[in-house]
């Protein structure tokens, strides 16, 4: 009988929430539900006091201080009555849940729930853009008490290279054209890292689709996982990306206009921040292809040729469009 590693385990739900359920003051679980298999684990679950979302982080993908920066902040945002779900306290007071898997310690945390549905529309942009900019006040006031990686050119760009270019082996002009490219962005990210920037700590995946609507105009924030400190031209660069990413002959210009002008009126930014964020669109590109990549033990060999020729073509045609 063979005996291979184990990279990742998906855990019996039922058998999940009974254990999890007695760490925690949330009643009797009804009904559960494994969600889906993403950067992390995601679980939900209906109690007879309410409704719970449950994160059980992958082996190796955050660090213990990368995770507590995560939950602190959301709890910081709490306390500033921000619509965030926010991490819920186990019995003993603790956050984090270490899980025996076979690939190693996993961590696990109890969230609340965001009520509502993901919408993607010119009002739904604009309450958004104002939303995010009450968030960044907030995390202006924020003083972290955890160690985590910053949202800078190491982690938005090198890292994610150096996932891809393995990929590409078989395609030496697309690790040409890749390269030239991450060079010319790593100049622009070198400029922009002399502490004239607005640099904070960011949600870091604001693409519109980490956040639900509900019908009377409120929403609340989620999925803080790929928070840190960092440009806030690059926190805001990803509602962009997300919404013309894969969707050149459907881009809604006033879907982007109505949630920057939104997040303006409120927290004004520098016009050479501004000038940042069709930088970090291309930035974005990069990273998303190198996480798809680097991921792909766990997630699967999907990436080929048809998906780095649509993937790369965007990337190129954007950073010609706009002379990066």
């Amino acid at each position: 009988m063979l005996s291979p590693t184990a990279v990742h385990t998906v855990f019996h739900k039922d058998e999940l929430f009974a254990a999890m359920a007695l760490l925690y003051d949330i009643g009797t679980p009804l009904k559960s539900r494994f969600v889906s298999n993403g950067l992390n684990d995601t679980y939900a679950v209906d109690t007879d006091t309410g409704k719970y979302v449950l994160r059980i982080y992958k082996h190796n993908w955050r660090t213990e201080s990368d995770i507590l920066f995560e939950l602190d902040l959301l709890d910081f945002l709490k306390g500033c009555d921000l619509p965030v779900s926010h991490p819920i306290a186990r019995r003993d007071g603790g956050w984090l849940t270490e899980l025996d898997a076979p690939e190693g310690v996993r961590y696990a945390a109890l969230f609340s729930y965001a009520y509502g549905t993901g919408k993607v529309d010119l009002e739904t942009s604009r309450t958004y853009g104002r939303a995010i900019a009450e968030l960044h006040g907030a995390m202006d006031r924020y003083e972290p008490r955890h160690k985590r990686f910053e949202l800078g050119a190491k982690h938005l760009l090198d890292e994610p290279l150096a996932q891809l270019l393995p990929f590409l082996q078989h395609r030496p002009d697309d690790i040409k054209l890749v390269e030239d490219i991450a060079g010319r962005l790593s100049k622009h990210l070198a400029s922009a890292a002399d502490g004239a920037y607005d640099w904070g700590v960011c949600h870091g995946d604001l693409h519109g689709w980490n956040v639900f609507h509900t019908e009377d105009g409120g929403l609340t924030h989620f999925d803080f996982d790929c928070c840190g400190i960092g440009w806030r031209s690059y926190d805001l660069s990803v509602y962009l990306w997300d919404l013309v990413h894969g969707k050149e002959d459907g881009f809604k210009h006033e879907c982007w206009d109505a949630f920057i002008e939104a997040y303006m009126a409120e927290r004004p930014l520098s016009q050479q921040d501004l000038a940042l964020i069709p930088v970090f669109v291309a930035v974005r590109q990069l990273w998303l292809i190198g996480l798809h990549t680097g991921r792909s033990g766990i997630w699967g060999a999907w990436q080929d040729d048809g998906y780095f020729d649509g993937k790369l073509k965007f990337l190129s045609a954007w950073v010609q469009a706009h002379e990066l």
